[in-house]
């Protein structure tokens, strides 16, 4: 099933990360680079949405979004076998990924496969927000299409 190339999507979990403008560092399994599969590019300009209920690729169920759209500009994206991450790579990410072991169990717990059905590899996207974060906690739906 395929979203919107000019979107990235998050767990309502992370909404006032994203909100807040704490969460800079995001990883998903695989080769996320584009033209790859859900991939994205250096540079691009993609909107941060927050996923109300879950779909399933397996199922072709799409999830539902919430109406908020925050954009960001992706800063860094680089494909890592998941053995050559270091503490430093975590810089930026969600309190509950934090180191290796947190993010193998959040990867499987996401996407309902273990690393090793993507050649063990993720792809780490570093972000930066192109709106204050101020006007973002004032009024989030501001950026609603």
């Amino acid at each position: 099933m395929d979203l919107p190339r000019d979107e990235m999507a998050f767990r309502k979990t992370y909404e006032s990360l994203l909100v807040e403008q704490q969460l800079t560092t995001i990883f998903r399994p695989g080769n996320r680079l584009y033209p790859n599969y859900r991939g994205y590019k250096y540079q691009e300009v993609v909107m941060a949405r927050i996923i109300e209920m879950a779909g399933c690729d397996k199922s072709e169920i799409a999830p539902v979004f919430s109406d908020i759209k925050i954009p960001v500009k992706i800063n860094d994206i680089r494909t890592f076998y998941i053995s050559d991450l270091t503490e430093a790579d975590f810089h930026g990410s969600s309190p509950d990924v934090q180191n290796l072991e947190q993010l193998l169990v959040h990867l499987e717990e996401i996407y309902d496969r273990p690393i090793e059905s993507y050649d063990n590899t993720v792809t780490r996207i570093q972000i930066q927000y192109l709106v204050e974060s101020a006007e973002l906690a004032q009024d989030p739906t501001c950026f609603i299409d």
